[in-house]
């Protein structure tokens, strides 16, 4: 009797590349013994619907999942949700796939899928956010909004680089958060325009933000950029990208399984939250690990 698989994917993610895949994804995965259901996401929220209301732990052996990191956080939030311990094989076919890059996935379908033969079955950390769930990455302030305002069709045509575009617009109207943030108990106090809680090691395709981070070391790394001043966000930046950002004077970098994040300024500036490229929880935030939550296929160490 053949094993079941489900793939559940959002055929507008990326370039579209999963559509012209479909039948290879099949023909693969019965070489591999399974027998294949599709489910095509039809609006933000349907993959998640069909999971909680579909799919059974019974008769599944298999969750496949392609798009960005959005379409991952549904799936895996409504996996969490309805504690599915399924095994989980993502195929990162969106615009900047952070959480699949900070794990090493390849980025061919072909490779992702000789993954469930060759590779190897780890469970992985979940974040958990007030009630919403991140596989990757919760941040808020500077930035945190771009991918909910970006336009489609832009990102379509530029890829990650909408983002940036996007993201040079706020930085002309940025406002600090004033901000208590404690970490596993120890307490303190700054002004902030950018707090980032990472499970992975980066967002907007920069994997150097956390390069420390681990998936499954059970423990979140938080990287807090102070209220610095337009001119010193040059210097900064190459700084990210040289990776040698987390010690400089206008970094707060700490590493913690528990985060509380209250926000003194919210009721009158409104900051945006983030998970995943998603809308996250309002301010203010109490962030938790779920430590080896989920198992996903990941290459051989």
């Amino acid at each position: 009797m053949r094993k079941q698989a489900v793939l559940v994917y959002n055929a507008y993610a990326g370039h579209r590349t999963i559509v012209g895949e479909l039948d290879r994804i099949t023909e693969r995965l019965q070489e591999l013994g399974y027998e294949l259901r599709l489910h095509r996401s039809t609006a933000p929220g349907d993959i998640r619907s069909y999971i909680l209301e579909c799919v059974e732990i019974e008769r599944t052996d298999l969750m496949l999942v392609s798009g960005g990191d959005g379409t991952v956080n549904e799936c895996v939030s409504a996996m969490c949700e309805k504690e599915l311990d399924i095994p989980l094989m993502i195929l990162p076919l969106g615009t900047a796939n952070d959480f699949a890059n900070s794990a090493g996935l390849p980025n061919s379908v072909d490779e992702c899928l000789d993954l469930i033969a060759e590779g190897q079955l780890d469970y992985i950390d979940i974040g958990r956010a007030n009630e919403k769930y991140f596989i990757n990455v919760c941040n808020m302030g500077l930035f945190s909004g771009v991918s909910h305002t970006v336009d489609p069709e832009l990102k379509k045509k530029f890829g990650r680089l909408a983002y940036y575009f996007k993201g040079l617009e706020e930085i002309q109207n940025c406002q600090a958060m004033d901000i208590t943030l404690t970490v596993d108990g120890e307490e303190i106090y700054g002004q902030y325009l950018l707090i980032l809680v990472f499970n992975g090691k980066g967002a907007g395709g920069m994997l150097n933000l956390a390069k420390n981070a681990e998936i499954a070391d059970g423990k979140f790394d938080v990287v807090c950029i102070k209220n610095l001043k337009l001119f010193e966000m040059p210097a900064l930046m190459l700084k990210v990208l040289q990776g040698v950002h987390l010690k400089d004077v206008n970094v707060d970098y700490l590493t913690g399984s528990s985060i509380k994040i209250e926000c003194h300024n919210q009721e009158t500036n409104h900051f945006v939250t983030d998970v995943d490229g998603e809308t996250g929880p309002s301010l203010p935030m109490e962030i938790e690990v779920l430590s080896r939550k989920i198992r996903v296929y990941l290459p051989k160490h």
